[in-house]
């Protein structure tokens, strides 16, 4: 599964059986992303992510003594999922609307409904990058990349400028978008509600 995190563009990927060991509370935090099939394996799975931005975000954890972290740790509760402050802000780029325009287009497309599915991930990735322009960190990167200009080639500034960008949208959303491109914008007759996970 991590080999496969670049693919869709994630820091986390996680099989359906290690979901399945998570708390409830746990659980309504991890986003279904796909269904697949792994190299060796015919049993569909579905596979999840924990959607976070670590960039722009004052750790609430850096404050505290590795003491009072430690006792935190040993009192973990499900609830942490709601309440911890880090995980709050790691994840306050995922909304609602986000969400839902992503889950529709992800059962369109397991459903066969590509031309709809297409639509609804497309809506998804735009939400997603313009609520990460509205947080104004990725404006500081970026300048952080003008302001080395002078130690890189212009061409090389662009292109990673242009990295920083695609960055802003979801990876899941771009992944099932190129996939669906790749063939045709069309399920296949034998499409079967997953596919292999075949590149890493």
């Amino acid at each position: 599964m991590m080999s496969a995190c670049k693919q869709y563009g994630v820091s986390i990927l996680l099989s359906q059986a290690v979901e399945e060991l998570l708390s409830d509370q746990a659980r309504t935090k991890f986003r279904h992303l796909d269904t697949v099939t792994v190299k060796g394996s015919s049993v569909k799975q579905k596979i999840y992510t924990y959607d976070t931005r670590h960039k722009g975000v004052d750790f609430f954890l850096y404050e505290r003594s590795a003491e009072y972290a430690d006792l935190d740790a040993e009192r973990y509760a499900p609830n942490l999922w709601h309440i911890d402050m880090d995980l709050r802000a790691m994840r306050q780029h995922v909304s609602d609307e986000f969400l839902d325009a992503f889950n529709r287009g992800r059962d369109l497309y397991l459903a066969g409904k590509w031309e709809q599915a297409a639509k609804h991930l497309r809506a998804a990735n735009g939400i997603m990058a313009e609520t990460i322009a509205e947080e104004g960190t990725m404006e500081e990167e970026l300048n952080e990349i003008r302001a080395r200009t002078n130690m890189m080639s212009a061409e090389d500034a662009e292109v990673e400028e242009a990295h920083l960008r695609s960055e802003m949208g979801d990876g899941p959303s771009q992944r099932l978008l190129a996939f669906i491109e790749e063939h045709g914008g069309r399920a296949p007759s034998t499409w079967r509600g997953f596919r292999p996970l075949t590149s890493k």
